[in-house]
């Protein structure tokens, strides 16, 4: 009875075992519709059965619309829902729509591309190989093997992918690959699981490569140079992939046209969520990229090296770096990952080529300077802590005008940094290099943990404006131009930083310095040093741990006037090291310590004129609580300075001089007249024969009026 009992249920558990089996590997109709949703083919299909070639079935049915369908008559493949397994490549063809139907697509060991447009002894001219194609609702999933891009196309227009998931491969450079084609829209398709080994991750592996049609880099006959334009990327996902969207090689005068990614998702990002070599007329806006090593990068060339990059071919434009990019509302964290040494949120890059040979052996010469590019309205944030960090990063940027006109221009963006407190690399919140003409305005800059070298800086470039940038708690300068020709910074505000709130420096040239306010910073409020300031006018500088305002080493200013300066633990405008200025007027300047100087011109620097400006007179409302003084009101002790005049001004409370004379040129002698002076020790000091001292004004001096000294 026991035998008998075991033997039923042995039975038993058999049969609903080959039932199960039965069920999992269920035999479905793959249905074939016209445009008018009538079925008009159908073929027999198996689920689930990995040990089948599930390509056989579906490409029957491919290949019915490839000779059946047209334009006018779009035929729809519908595979029933369930898994299959695919050995060898699908080829789709015109005027053809693959609804997987929420299935899932295995590529099995020996599959290259699991699809393709054509078959690869086809060879397609221009856009005329394949059109009007659809694939959507699906997974292809790589079951990390195969060695090929999941799924790539050339010579094609009209297509569209939607709804469809890449995913899971192993040392694959891409998922989804495409060139030479025209009106590509892939939307809401998620892209992620790229493995990729130590000896690929230096290499340029892309979930979605827009690439160029050249022999050896996209095989995709013929290789005609024909540019791919018109793409729009939306609402996709992007996860756990080497490089979001990219392009890593190109050709001079080969631009990707037309080309829109908005409004998609990166995270856990290797490299950069997005690479856009030569894309013109094009928009990179509304995108959400987070835990990436760096996040957006636009050039004309592919890298400095200049590496995958070839001579123009026939059917090429004329070179330009005038791409017409706008790179906006961008969602960007960028944390440390192992890929390179340097991260970018926003990078723009170009050069000026004088002389290449390519690959090729062709050598070529172009201005490929990076222009008509906007960096707008992008938050940014860091928690980069092992490596260089540049929020954003213009190199090799040519604008078109010195103005608010100009079409470089980097605004409205917000940059937070919250580095590790052990991180030792360099970081930029704005940094621009070999760059012309470029307009930064109305940034806001954060740096809650003090690590920025520099918040906007800028180097070797020319004509360079700054309005209206807001910069906070930077951990080293807040603004700092080096070797820069002609530059206007203005109405900025500068608050708490490491080191000078605005520096000037290494050779710049007429920096114009204006209606800037400077607060509580632990180095000069505005210095220049090695430079020629042009009019340094209308700032507040507020609480320095140095000077407010400070001219030193060779340095020049045209005039430095209207200035408010206030509370400095240094001198108020301080003249030093062969620094000159040629007038020093209607300046304000309200010092709380009798241990230092409102003007000072010290150590052979020079001036002309020190007329009109206001010290220790509290007349600004900010300032009514301050007990001002000073040690001088105004003192001139350097051998160089031939100054002529000082006049017009109103000096109060200096325990020293109102006016001291200690050194001038030889041949230098000063009017002093019409100054007014209130409560200081002495009014005018004065070496004998070097000053014409009348019609001033003296009350409550505790000594004496005047004083010849020796």
């Amino acid at each position: 009875m026991k035998k008998l009992l075991i033997l039923l249920i042995s039975v038993c558990f058999s049969f609903l075992f080959l039932i199960s089996a039965n069920a999992a590997n269920e035999t479905k109709e793959i249905t074939v519709s016209d445009s008018s949703g009538k079925v008009v083919a159908s073929f027999s299909i198996e689920t689930e059965n990995s040990s089948q070639n599930a390509r056989t079935n579906i490409q029957n049915a491919l290949n019915y619309c490839r000779d059946n369908a047209t334009s006018q008559n779009i035929h729809t493949v519908s595979l029933p829902t369930g898994k299959y397994y695919i050995s060898s490549t699908l080829n789709l063809f015109s005027n053809t729509v693959l609804d997987l139907s929420s299935s899932v697509l295995y590529r099995q060991k020996n599959c290259g591309s699991m699809v393709r447009f054509g078959k690869g002894t086809d060879v397609s001219y221009g856009y005329e190989g394949y059109s009007n194609i659809t694939v959507k609702n699906g997974t292809f999933d790589g079951n990390e093997t195969g060695t090929s891009s999941l799924f790539h196309f050339a010579h094609a227009s009209d297509v569209t992918l939607e709804a469809l998931s890449f995913r899971n491969t192993k040392n694959v450079r891409h998922l989804l690959t495409f060139a030479a084609s025209k009106n590509v829209n892939i939307l809401n398709c998620s892209f992620s699981d790229m493995k990729i080994s130590d000896s690929l991750s230096s290499s340029n592996c892309e979930a979605i490569q827009i690439d160029i049609l050249k022999e050896k880099y996209f095989v995709y006959p013929a290789y005609d140079g024909t540019i791919t334009k018109n793409v729009t990327i939306s609402g996709c996902n992007f996860e756990n992939v080497h490089r979001g969207i990219g392009t890593h090689s190109g050709i001079a005068g080969y631009y990707f046209k037309n080309i829109s990614i908005k409004n998609n998702t990166f995270s856990n990002i290797e490299n950069y969520a997005i690479r856009a070599v030569n894309y013109l007329n094009s928009e990179i806006s509304g995108n959400t990229i987070s835990s990436c090593g760096s996040g957006i990068s636009c050039s004309t060339v592919t890298n400095e090296a200049l590496s995958n990059y070839y001579a123009p071919i026939g059917t090429s434009e004329k070179p330009t770096g005038k791409l017409n990019v706008k790179i906006s509302d961008n969602k960007i964290s960028v944390c440390d990952t192992d890929n390179d040494s340097t991260a970018y949120a926003i990078r723009v890059f170009g050069k000026n080529v004088s002389s290449f040979k390519d690959k090729d052996g062709k050598t070529f010469s172009a201005d490929l300077r990076i222009s008509d590019v906007s960096i707008e309205n992008n938050t940014i944030s860091s928690s980069v802590s092992k490596k260089h960090f540049y929020a954003i990063h213009i190199y090799g940027a040519k604008g078109s005008e010195y103005s608010e006109k100009s079409d470089l221009c980097v605004k409205g963006n917000k940059i937070t940094l919250s580095c590790s407190s052990k991180h030792k690399a360099t970081i930029y919140a704005i940094r621009i290099e070999d760059s012309e003409n470029v307009f930064i305005k109305s940034n806001k800059i954060y740096d809650s943990k003090k690590h920025l070298h520099t918040a906007v800086s800028a180097e070797h470039s020319k004509t360079v404006m700054l309005y209206s940038n807001t910069i906070t708690s930077s951990g080293g300068f807040g603004i700092k131009l080096t070797d820069v020709n002609r530059a206007k910074i203005s109405k900025n505000t500068v608050l708490k930083t490491k080191s000078n709130g605005i520096y000037v420096t290494a050779k710049s040239k007429s920096v114009y310095i204006s209606s800037n306010k400077v607060s509580a910073v632990s180095g000069y409020g505005i210095a220049v040093t090695d430079s020629a300031a042009g009019n340094i006018k209308s700032n507040r500088v507020y609480n320095c741990s140095k000077a407010g305002i400070y001219i030193t080493k060779n340095a020049s200013a045209e005039t430095i006037s209207s200035n408010y300066v206030c509370n400095s633990k240094g001198n108020g405008i301080y003249l030093n090291s062969n620094g000159s200025a040629t007038t020093v007027s209607k300046n304000r300047i309200d010092l709380t310590s009798d241990s230092i100087d409102a003007i000072s011109v010290n150590d052979k620097a020079k001036v002309t004129n020190i007329t009109s400006n206001k010290i220790n007179c509290k007349e600004d409302k900010s300032s009514k609580d301050l007990k001002v003084k000073s040690r001088y009101g105004i003192r001139i002790n350097s051998s160089s300075c031939k100054i002529k005049k000082i006049s017009g001004n109103t000096v109060k409370s200096c325990k020293n001089s109102a006016i001291y004379i200690s050194k001038l040129h030889s041949k230098a002698k000063v009017t002093i007249e019409k100054n007014k002076i209130y409560s200081c020790k002495y009014g005018v000091c004065y070496l004998k024969g070097k000053a014409s001292v009348k019609n001033n004004t003296f009350k409550k001096c505790s000594s004496a009026k005047t004083k010849i000294i020796k």
